[in-house]
């Protein structure tokens, strides 16, 4: 017994043969039953549906996914977005499932909108070896917590916190936020640590890196090159469909139209780009507060070649990335934004701002390798970044290419591999190997 946790009994994962290159892990002598995994996590998300299809799919994994709210499995009314809408992708096929009863009435927005009590029984008493929580920003989470600590059963975090915005916080906010989380910290199995950054933020609140396991945050990396691909042969078909000419250069925007993502800064950088590349142009795909500030905008300024398309779900969106020619996300506050993923996996050159959690060492945007970036708020530079690749079509083709082969290595293969990890390790605690 370690940390006030009990091991459970997983003896079918002694023998492994483990490849850290590509955190492949391949059972042999399987003697027992599969690890009984549940996962606590607010409601379904469409990067993680494919997962935990994957995660079921292992001959080691018994998974059950337990939901807080049905936000996102049914059409939905999203704060931000401003819109209703239904993901077009399988949201709750290939894997077992609960959604647990939410006490709460309202909209799944702050930390006790997810007030699922039912989650104590469930996790005591579910004959679970596990659990992963994603996150602690709402009730339930801890309330799982609780669960488990009183019942002996190990549990794992998987988040995308980062370190990128501390002083954002108040000097009690910070200390308040530092004694909870070392004492969570104390007693969690294995941190699942998502990129650089995120593994900096559970170092700097106690976590040793003998328990973090690499297990990115990922997209359907198929899903996504499959679909440019095919949208690349019609990719002028594509343009002339929302009005766009063949030969314009267009740098595009994915995300909610909202003032942490800054999507003003596009048409602050156009303006003062566009008397040298005429034909340069930014497409915006989302929805937010911020749209009627953005054609407000571009209608003072006169801008050209400015398209704000709306909306538009998983499976459109590889058509759009592919009719791009470079990726560009602005944000002040992005901890792990995965339209960068999906943007890389459609053969994107990308350019980030220094306040998104994608680019630190080892991470999937390589400065002046797969694209740029540039400090958060600086138009001017991020004017010069978007230039150098306006201007040099070549060297947009090998940005976008070294960001498909980078993307590549960054998928669920890899996240099954770096949570069947962690289970070994409650097991047979070791040194993890990054």
């Amino acid at each position: 017994m370690s940390g006030g946790l009990i091991k459970p009994n997983v003896s079918h994962l002694k023998h492994m043969d483990i490849d850290v290159d590509n955190q492949i892990v391949q059972a042999s002598n399987t003697t027992s039953r599969p690890y009984r995994l549940a996962i606590v996590t607010s409601h379904p998300i469409q990067y993680f549906a494919p997962l935990f299809k994957r995660l079921e799919q292992h001959t080691e994994i018994d998974l059950t996914v337990l939901y807080g709210s049905r936000h996102g499995a049914t059409p939905s009314q999203d704060t931000d977005f401003g819109v209703s809408f239904a993901w077009d992708i399988p949201m709750l096929e290939g894997y077992k499932y609960k959604f647990l009863t939410n006490l709460w009435p309202g909209r799944l927005r702050g930390f006790f909108s997810c007030l699922n009590p039912v989650v104590i029984s469930e996790v005591r008493t579910g004959a679970y070896d596990a659990i992963i929580v994603f996150g602690w920003g709402h009730l339930t989470a801890w309330l799982a917590f609780a669960a488990a600590k009183f019942a002996g059963l190990p549990w794992m975090l998987y988040g995308d916190s980062v370190l990128l915005y501390q002083e954002e916080n108040g000097r009690f906010k910070r200390l308040a936020k530092k004694i909870v989380l070392q004492q969570l910290f104390k007693y969690t199995g294995a941190f699942l640590v998502t990129g650089t950054f995120n593994r900096s933020f559970y170092e700097f609140y106690g976590a040793p890196s003998s328990k973090c396991f690499n297990v990115p945050l990922a997209v359907d990396n198929g899903l996504f090159i499959d679909g440019a691909k095919r949208a690349r042969e019609r990719r002028t078909e594509i343009r002339e469909r929302y009005g766009i000419e063949p030969g314009a250069i267009l740098i595009l925007f994915v995300g909610k139209l909202i003032p942490r993502k800054r999507p003003q800064d596009l048409l602050a950088m156009l303006k003062n780009l566009q008397p040298n590349f005429p034909r340069l142009g930014v497409v915006f795909v989302g929805e937010g507060q911020l749209r009627l500030d953005l054609q407000a905008c571009i209608a003072k300024e006169g801008l050209k070649n400015t398209f704000l398309l709306g909306f538009k779900n998983q499976t459109e969106l590889p058509s759009i990335y592919a009719m791009s020619d470079v990726f560009a996300l602005p944000s002040m506050n992005d901890p792990k934004p995965l339209v960068t993923n999906e943007a890389m996996a459609c053969g994107l050159p990308v350019v980030v701002s220094h306040k998104t959690g994608v680019w630190g060492p080892g991470d999937i945007v390589r400065d002046g390798y797969n694209g740029f970036v540039y400090p958060c708020g600086d138009i001017g530079e991020l004017a010069r970044r978007v230039g150098t690749l306006a201007a040099d079509a070549t060297l947009r083709e090998q940005m976008g290419g070294r960001s498909l082969e980078i993307i590549q290595s960054s998928g669920y293969e890899q996240c099954v591999g770096g949570i069947l990890k962690a289970l070994w390790s409650l097991s047979e605690p070791r040194q993890c190997v990054s």
